[in-house]
Formats: C-alpha cells, structure tokens, sequence
C-alpha cells in the first residue's frame, strides 16, 4: 500500500484556520469614540434656545427655554407658554455620543420634568433637544407639553437654519 502525502491536507487545513482567524480578527475590530470637543455649543431658534458646556466628556450648564402647548381643562382655553431651565448636567458622555438627563424644575410656578438629550456624531454634528411636560393637578387646571430640537454649533449663539 502506498503512503499518502500529508502535505496537501496540513496546506488545507491551514488555509481553513487561517480564514477563520483573519475573519474574527476583521469582526472584532476596535471602534473608536464619537469625539465630543471641550466648549461651549447652543442653537437659537426664535425665542427658543439651548446651550450648553463640555468639559472632559462631561455636559455642564444645560439650559434652555421651549415654547409649550398649554389646555385649560377649566376655560377650555389652548395656548402657547414658555419654559425655562438652567443648570442641568452630569455624567459622561458615553462613546456612541447619545447624551441624556432626566431632570425636574420650576419655572413661573409651574413644575415641569423631562429629558434633555445631546448627541454627538461622527459627521462632526452635534444636535440637542428636550422635552418638557408640566402635568396638571392641585389647584392647576393647566396642562402643558412642548418639545425643541436643534443643530448646536460650537461657539457662541446664532441662528439656525
């Protein structure tokens, strides 16, 4: 009987691992974070606004002021109000550059909550919105919700498009 040669089937075998080897390594590839610069951003937008300060990843100072949807439940009146809040921050700026804070305040004698949201892309943009509701309730008739999103620069305040 005749020996068969080794050498084709260690040459296949090696073929096959390595394959698999350089497809793991491509898949677990490193992905680095969305940059989020040091500075101030903001966006106006009429009399609607949001600023804010990055130190270190860190969002500081968040402030803002939205125009509300307001109902009367006891006039049955709808209108328009603002709300404003300043100091909001904390926490880090993950690496996927999603920023949120929850956050309650009082503006006007209206307590109001909601979510104030930063995000950071890759393309260099940056956009920040909030969400604002002040439920109704106690001796309130008034219920109010409102929402404002916007592209930030870096720098000073200045219009939007």
């Amino acid at each position: 009987m005749r020996p068969r040669p080794l050498l084709p089937g260690l040459v296949l075998v090696a073929l096959v691992a390595l394959s698999i080897g350089a497809t793991s390594l491509a898949s677990a590839r490193y992905v680095r974070p969305v940059s989020a610069q040091d500075g101030r951003y903001g966006a106006l937008r009429g009399d609607e606004l949001i600023g804010f300060k990055v130190k270190n990843r860190v969002v500081e100072d968040l402030f803002f002021n939205v125009h509300m949807d307001c109902h009367n439940s006891d006039s049955n009146e709808n209108y328009v109000r603002s709300f404003t809040s300043t100091e909001i921050g904390g926490g880090r700026i993950p690496f996927n550059g999603d920023w949120r804070k929850p956050y309650r305040d009082e503006d006007g004698g209206r307590q109001g909550y909601g979510v104030a949201e930063v995000e950071f892309f890759r393309s260099g943009h940056v956009l920040g919105s909030v969400s604002v509701i002040v439920p109704g309730g106690g001796e309130s008739f008034e219920t109010c919700h409102g929402f404002f999103a916007a592209r930030v620069s870096r720098g000073p305040l200045g219009p939007t498009s």
